[in-house]
């Protein structure tokens, strides 16, 4: 029998399934460090983005016109999160940097927004 195989390949799947294995990948391996995980995106943000914008939910942030990215970062879906900073996040003005975010870092950002996972307790809007 020829045609399409009956399993997908990689290269065949839509990338919100690819997107969506990856995290699912990520999550069984990184749960003994997901502390350090939280800590090191955390860490990215505050890196790249805390010089204007705060990254703990119930902090100011330094430039007073920035949006706090903790609040506007966990109100993204996760796959639109992951495909807003892997093409990073366009300028909403011209003094703010369009940066690209590595699938790691990616996976450290969703887990400090997020905890454990979309679902969990921890660190849900209020």
């Amino acid at each position: 029998m020829r045609g399409r195989p009956i399993y997908p390949t990689w290269q065949t799947m839509r990338l919100p399934v690819r997107a969506a294995l990856i995290l699912v990948v990520l999550a069984c391996y990184t749960r003994p460090g997901l502390a350090a995980e939280i800590s090191e995106g955390r860490a990215i943000l505050e890196r790249n983005c805390g010089r204007c914008h705060a990254v703990d939910a119930g902090d100011a942030s330094p430039l007073k016109e920035a949006p706090n990215l903790a609040i506007v970062l966990r109100s993204y879906p996760g796959e639109r999160l992951e495909l807003e900073l892997g093409e990073g996040i366009g300028s909403r003005h011209r003094d703010m940097p369009q940066i690209q975010f590595s699938a790691e870092e990616i996976t450290s950002i969703y887990y400090y927004l997020h905890g454990e996972g979309p679902d969990s307790e921890y660190r849900r809007p209020q």
